[in-house]
């Protein structure tokens, strides 16, 4: 396995700013797979997940080659947020809004080109991962419902990651998105949403993401093994996003236990209340008769408005897939 810095930019602090691409090549040949993480840089957990990917894969086994970039977006990262740094020395712009991006443009729009330009334009297929913050925790991945072949294909290898949850878009929400330019350039593509800070220390969830990347390489002819799948998975088709209005304590009442589960509707998920004069701004209830936690908070935190709280799922609207 070889490793190498991609070079962006001079900084005016006179360091080179660089992103780090890791390199696996298999013993015969095959596709290239690539595995790309924290476009935002709070999205931390997903590192771990193509960490582990690079350690199990046996080079002797592999047809083809994994190319991964586990800090796309490193000063996002070190600071942690999820828009690029903080400070005047940043433009605090959200790089997976930005993509292909330009070698001429704002700080971001340079970081996407290097990666469009050194990482996309060598891959086969493409899986974009994405997380929870160190708030919050997150579990399914997304498909778009786009026609041809090309939507056929990334779709599949969506269902065969093999996340019991999924969401199907029949447009794309946003533009400029990292795989929104994969697919323009005719390459499969899958967002994968899994895990977040808090669920690190549960070993469970990584080995069903580590085991999902596998499935993708059976699947694409990478490696010689069998898929592993849950016995169901739920296409979910209406969901909804909640965040708060008001900034204060985010005080849970459903822990992270119930990410992926159902609960009924109109119970009560958190509270915000004003840190200050303990007012109650937002009681947070689930929407649906049965509810799916999809995405959530599940510890006592500060928030901002509109942060993310929840992507709350409607059961009643998911087609279920016998595996």
């Amino acid at each position: 396995m070889s490793f190498e810095w991609l070079p962006v930019t001079a900084r005016s602090s006179g360091e080179t700013l660089s992103i780090g691409m890791h390199s696996l090549t298999g013993a015969r040949s095959g596709p290239t797979l690539g595995l790309f993480s924290t476009s935002h840089g709070d999205e931390a957990y997903s590192v771990l997940v193509i960490r582990e990917v690079l350690r199990r894969v046996d080079p002797a086994r592999l047809k083809g080659r994994i190319l991964a970039i586990p800090i796309g977006n490193p000063v996002a990262f070190e600071s942690f947020t999820r828009a690029t740094g903080q400070g005047m020395n940043t433009d605090k712009n959200n790089m997976n809004r930005v993509f292909p991006g330009s070698r001429e443009g704002w700080l971001t729009e340079q970081m996407a080109h290097v990666v469009s330009s050194r990482f996309v334009s060598e891959l086969d297929y493409l899986l974009d991962f994405h997380c929870g913050g160190s708030e919050s925790a997150i579990d399914y991945v997304l498909t778009h419902a786009g026609g041809g072949e090309l939507g056929a294909r990334s779709r599949e290898l969506s269902y065969v990651y093999g996340t019991e949850i999924l969401f199907e878009h029949a447009a794309a929400v946003h533009h400029d998105t990292l795989t929104d330019y994969a697919i323009a350039q005719g390459i499969p593509s899958v967002i994968v949403e899994s895990g977040g800070s808090p669920l690190a220390r549960d070993p469970s969830y990584l080995e069903k993401y580590v085991q999902g990347v596998i499935n993708v390489m059976v699947k694409v002819g990478m490696l010689d093994d069998e898929l592993k799948l849950p016995d169901r998975q739920y296409l979910m088709r209406r969901r909804v996003l909640v965040r708060p209005v008001n900034g204060g304590l985010f005080i849970p009442e459903v822990g992270f236990e119930r990410l992926g589960k159902s609960v009924s509707g109109g119970t009560v998920l958190a509270r915000v209340i004003s840190a200050h004069t303990f007012e109650e701004y937002d009681v947070f209830t689930a929407p649906y008769e049965e509810t799916i936690l999809i995405m959530m908070r599940g510890e006592l935190s500060r928030v901002n408005p509109g942060d993310y709280a929840y992507i709350l799922g409607d059961f009643s609207s998911a087609q279920v897939l016998e595996n």
